[in-house]
């Protein structure tokens, strides 16, 4: 019986190794469930896509989470941040860095106007995505007016990131009338 186990396991390990080895890594088609969503509602008029937002622990609050989602309208790729707490007010043109393992350190402005949702959006130049899709990121800091925010990026979010920036690259947003609308149940 446990030479039926062992065999079985080698079986179905031969299996994966095989599909694994037929994948092209210099293929432009996304390969995994993107998680891509797309509605009828319109950002400034034009249509957009977005990933599923990543919950991120802050480190320097207890009980503080906040969010990184990634975005498409038209060609261009977005970023969203958001505090998940109470009266976190951001300047419109407030920085946030962007911390590597590498040591190198980005820093993004806001392009989202004055609010107190603590919310930050910025639209990522292709060097910006080559950097956030390139290097391992290890924390996001948001400054805002009362406190500045770190938020911690594990291994596991920066596998996320930089599947959800090649599905969002591969991905064409769609005019209204191409977009399903999900039916509740």
């Amino acid at each position: 019986m446990k030479r039926f186990k062992i065999i079985f396991f080698f079986l179905i390990f031969f299996v994966f190794f095989l599909k694994a080895q037929k994948v092209s890594s210099d293929s432009t088609f996304v390969r995994f469930d993107c998680g891509i969503e797309q509605t009828k509602q319109k950002l400034d008029k034009k249509f957009f896509a977005s990933t599923m937002p990543l919950h991120l622990k802050i480190n320097n609050e207890k009980h503080t989470y906040g969010t990184l989602q990634l975005g498409k309208r038209k060609n261009k790729i977005f970023i969203y941040l958001q505090i998940l707490a109470d009266n976190v007010c951001i300047k419109k043109d407030k920085n946030v860095d962007v911390y590597f393992k590498s040591g190198e350190i980005i820093t993004l402005q806001n392009d989202y106007p004055l609010n107190c949702e603590g919310f930050f959006a910025r639209q990522l130049k292709k060097k910006e995505l080559e950097n956030l899709k390139g290097n391992e990121i290890t924390m996001v800091k948001i400054y805002t007016y009362k406190k500045n925010y770190e938020l911690y990026v594990t291994d596991f979010d920066n596998y996320n990131i930089d599947n959800q920036i090649d599905c969002l690259s591969a991905y064409q947003v769609k005019k209204s009338d191409e977009v399903k609308i999900k039916k509740e149940k």
